[in-house]
């Protein structure tokens, strides 16, 4: 069910492996909905707030605990490789990035970008420290 649940981000994931084929390019419509999906899950779990790029708006983001992440991107992603990249791995780094576990990769920096293989590609998030994480 999707109901806004960490739960729910696994039902979204077996929901994608019925309609989708790895491989497969992946169709705007179902990007935008899946990822607006994960990233709203993302924020009223975690908090947080949108970045959102008016021109392509697939390009939005959301900052969390001073990470930013793209969910649009991730959910392209998992149509494409499939199961190898599923949206729930990209909800454990915004957790992360909540829970402020990427502080210290900020120690003397003002950016940082951390990168997590999983399978085929990389999570990657940018750290910009702010005025809440100093």
């Amino acid at each position: 069910m999707l109901d806004y649940s960490e739960e729910s981000l696994k039902d979204a994931d077996r929901l994608l492996s019925l309609i989708t084929e790895p491989g497969q390019t992946p169709e705007e419509t179902l990007v935008l909905s899946v990822g607006a999906y994960l990233g709203e899950t993302t924020l009223q779990l975690l908090g947080g707030e949108w970045r959102l790029d008016e021109e392509v708006l697939t390009d939005s983001s959301v900052l969390i605990g001073g990470c930013e992440l793209w969910p649009f991107r991730r959910v392209r992603q998992r149509i494409y490789y499939g199961t190898a990249n599923p949206l729930y791995a990209w909800f454990e780094m915004a957790r992360a990035g909540a829970q402020q576990e990427v502080k210290k990769l900020l120690h003397g920096q003002e950016q940082a970008t951390l990168i997590r293989p999983t399978g085929q590609d990389p999570l990657v998030i940018k750290i910009t420290k702010s005025p809440r994480n100093r």
